[in-house]
């Protein structure tokens, strides 16, 4: 006979309405829900659709969970607050194997470095290792595995399942991502804050709607763009000559001899968390000087008795927290600030992106984190820079969003050069690049 179970969430007709750019904005309506303790719920959704807005309610002070609950934010950076690995672990409860932890978590040795210099996966694994640490009964987790490489991602996974099975446990997660739907025991389809699909997983996962979110088990196989020829008559756009960078981590960093990058190449760098694939878009954009090598970017030389080369007009980089971009306080402004985009209206920018015109007055900090990505790539792709430097572009976005910068990236000028940084081989794949393994190239492999 199956334990009874008990009910860790009720809501009944219920809305989120929040302030959003000087005007009342319903996230969430009419939302009904009931979870029971010891299941998995998935939400899913459109970028936007409200997925995070819930979890972050539920995490609240107002929130109508029954028992203690611990959140990991979509973006790590909003919620790591010590100055090393081990303090964040440590804050409030004396007595913590820190190090034995960390190394459970696949972070051994980083226990006495700022997190906020650790790669995006492994600050990721970091915040789900401070919540678990805190015996939640109920844990949320907004997006756990966009972050992560393919064998982290599917370690995180089963990390989570393990820990459901615990006596009492309940995992709400907010993805796009099909792994985690087809893992999960039921499923709540949210679109435009309203829900259109609840009930058990193995009873939707072909539902259209569900398969529109997160694809299908065997999908054809996709028709990659075009990879553009390199114009081998054209002197090279980027030059790296004996380049290293050094940072702290099971790779140690990463030694290049020698790269060129020619107009119209797509390269797609690839590797596991913390290898060094930001680190190395950073070093092309001017963002970070590196420890050894020499860099051109056409025919100027970076980083000349220097610790940061912005103003070459040549290169731009749309990091992998989009909201590093962002410097006003809406959107309409954010846009206004490039000359190259003046010749959009902020609404037609905001279509050609597959945004909703509407958000032109939101603050670009108060989108989700999907729309922030689409946005800052967008100030990217339409910059007009002989290089566009893309890091995770795809990370968080669901599957519209992800052709959609498909779409845009094969509407790029042929000339221009383009750098990607990501862990889905498939996207590289489909946007025609040649591929770098950074994993190939580590200092200490």
């Amino acid at each position: 006979m199956a334990p009874e179970r008990s009910v860790v969430l009720e809501l009944n007709n219920w809305s989120l309405v929040r302030r959003l750019g000087g005007h009342e904005v319903c996230l969430l309506e009419n939302i009904d829900l009931k979870v029971e303790s010891g299941r998995w719920l998935a939400v899913l959704g459109a970028n936007g659709s409200g997925k995070s807005s819930l979890l972050k309610f539920l995490a609240s002070e107002d929130s109508p969970l029954e028992q203690d609950a611990a959140i990991m934010f979509q973006d790590p950076d909003d919620q790591i607050i010590a100055s090393t690995a081990c303090r964040e672990l440590t804050l409030g409860r004396d007595g913590l194997d820190a190090e034995a932890i960390l190394q459970d978590f696949g972070l051994q040795g980083l226990g006495d470095l700022d997190p906020r210099l650790l790669s995006a996966g492994q600050k990721q694994r970091l915040v789900l290792a401070v919540a678990l640490a805190g015996q939640p009964r109920v844990l949320l987790a907004d997006e756990p595995t966009a972050l992560q490489d393919p064998q982290q991602t599917i370690w995180i996974l089963d990390r989570l399942r393990s820990w459901l099975k615990q006596p009492g446990r309940t995992l709400i997660t907010a993805t796009c991502d099909r792994r985690e739907a087809v893992m999960a025991d039921d499923l709540l389809v949210l679109d435009g804050g309203r829900v259109v699909r609840h009930g058990p997983s193995r009873e939707l996962m072909d539902d259209p709607l569900v398969v529109a979110l997160v694809g299908q088990q065997s999908p054809s196989q996709p028709q990659p763009c075009q990879i553009l020829p390199e114009n081998q008559n054209l002197e090279p756009l980027l030059q790296l000559e004996g380049l290293s960078c050094h940072f702290r981590g099971p790779a140690g960093g990463f030694h290049l001899e020698k790269l060129a990058v020619h107009p119209g190449a797509r390269l797609g760098v690839t590797g596991s968390n913390g290898c060094g694939k930001s680190t190395l878009l950073a070093v092309c954009a001017g963002a970070r000087k590196p420890d050894a090598g020499h860099i051109m970017l056409a025919d100027h030389s970076m980083y000349q008795g220097q610790s940061l080369d912005l103003d070459h007009g040549l290169a731009m980089l749309a990091p992998q927290f989009p909201e590093y971009l962002f410097t006003r306080e809406t959107v309409e402004r954010e846009i206004s600030v490039d000359p190259a985009l003046k010749s959009f209206t902020p609404e037609d920018f905001l279509q050609k992106l597959g945004l909703d015109p509407a958000l032109a007055g939101r603050n670009p900090h108060s989108l989700s984190s999907g729309q922030r990505r689409r946005l800052a790539l967008g100030m990217v792709i339409f910059s007009h820079r002989a290089l566009l430097l893309l890091d995770e572009p795809t990370a968080a976005l669901d599957l519209k969003g992800r052709a959609r910068v498909l779409e845009l990236l094969a509407a790029l000028p042929a000339e221009v050069a383009l750098i990607l940084a990501s862990h889905d081989r498939q996207f590289l794949e489909d946007a025609g690049c040649s591929v770098l393994n950074l994993d190939d190239h580590s200092l200490n492999s």
